[in-house]
């Protein structure tokens, strides 16, 4: 299974981590920037801090094997 995290810098000097199931192939960081420009303004922090920017993007790939 594949995941995009996209992990914002707060104004409270934190970070906050976005976790999304199955991106879409080929997914390209500008489609990324775009998209996480319009989320910065909406997003807070459970203790109320603003998000103020994307700092990363990455995709992780996991595998799940079931034991006999």
């Amino acid at each position: 299974m594949k995941t995009l995290n996209l992990i914002f810098a707060t104004a409270g000097k934190t970070d906050m981590t976005i976790t999304l199931a199955n991106p879409k192939e080929g997914l390209t960081r500008e489609e990324v920037n775009t998209a996480a420009a319009k989320l910065i303004p909406i997003l807070v922090t459970r203790s109320g801090a603003e998000v103020t920017a994307l700092t990363r993007a990455t995709i992780s790939t996991t595998t799940t094997e079931e034991l006999a």
